[in-house]
Parts: C-alpha cells; structure tokens; sequence
C-alpha cells in the first residue's frame, strides 16, 4: 500500500466574512463572491503595507495562496517563521483583513492525509476501444486503422502492442 500523501501542511486558515454593504448582499444569494485569489492578493497587500512593523509585512510578502473555501475560509501558505509572524500579529489584533472584510478566526490546519489507490496495469480492450472511437468521433475524425492506432499510442503510451491488437481485430 502506497504512503498517505499530506495536503496542505504548514498552513493557516482564516474565516472572513464580508463588512457592510458587500455583507447585506451576500446575505440575500447575491452570487457574485469575489475569487479566492482577489481575497488573498487583498489579504496580503493590507499586511505588506504595515512598514511600521517590519516582520509581518515581510511574513505577508512570503505567503502562498492554498485555497479558497466557500463561507469565506482562505487558506494560506509560508514558512513555518512567517506563519508565527501571521499568528502573532493575531494575537495582538494586528493582522489586517482584505478590504471589505474582517477577520472572525485564524488557525492552523492540520494536514490532510489522501491515500493514494492504486491502479492496475490491466486496462479493459473494449472499454478503450470505444472511448477511442469515441473521442475520434467527437472530434470529427475519420476511424480508421491507422488513425485509430495512432489515436491509441497517443492516449495510451506504453503499450507496445497496440499495432498488433489492432490488426488481429481490424476487418478488412
């Protein structure tokens, strides 16, 4: 069995929510929810800006955006020295939120295992012949011997004996 991979390791999660206006209106379905990546560039130039204290605009300039979660969690990623600048700042009431937001938590994420599922090296002739005539269909490609084999170890690299099998079931 393969090793769990970790996911997110080293990161932070911070819970916005909307101020004023912008929080009436997500209030009452308005759909239009700003982009994780607009949140976190706004997230960040806020801390960046702070030249009076040196280390967290410095800890802002490192992070990494890691994801956004709907109800407004940002995820971000540092090094682990920028992360205790972030949670410092937090502690001392600090940390400055995007514009049109405030902060309401900021805590660490524990990592996330995935488990990685193996595939076996079998893979089923009927069912990748007919995805192939398929996606040749699809894109108005004419099915023939040579095109279908191309189609196959372009999309299947690997396997040697395409031509082979191809032949043996190919009617002339």
């Amino acid at each position: 069995m393969a090793r769990p991979v970790q996911l997110a390791p080293g990161s932070l999660a911070l819970v916005l929510s909307r101020q004023g206006l912008q929080e009436r209106a997500t209030e009452a379905g308005d759909p239009e929810e700003p982009s994780g990546r607009a949140v976190f560039r706004a997230f960040r130039r806020a801390n960046a800006r702070c030249f009076w204290n040196a280390r967290l605009a410095r800890a802002a300039s490192r992070l990494a955006f890691q994801g956004w979660l709907r109800r407004g969690v940002l995820l971000v990623h540092a090094p682990p020295a920028s992360l205790q600048v972030l949670r410092d700042a937090w502690r001392r009431r600090a940390l400055r939120p995007p514009r049109g937001f405030r902060i309401r938590a900021v805590g660490d994420v524990f990592p996330v295992q995935m488990n990685l599922i193996a595939q076996s090296q079998f893979i089923p002739l009927a069912e990748v012949l007919c995805c192939a005539v398929s996606d040749m269909n699809a894109a108005q490609i004419v099915v023939t011997q040579e095109s279908l084999l191309e189609h196959l170890v372009k999309h299947y690299p690997g396997h040697r004996v395409w031509h082979l099998i191809i032949q043996s079931f190919w009617m002339d």
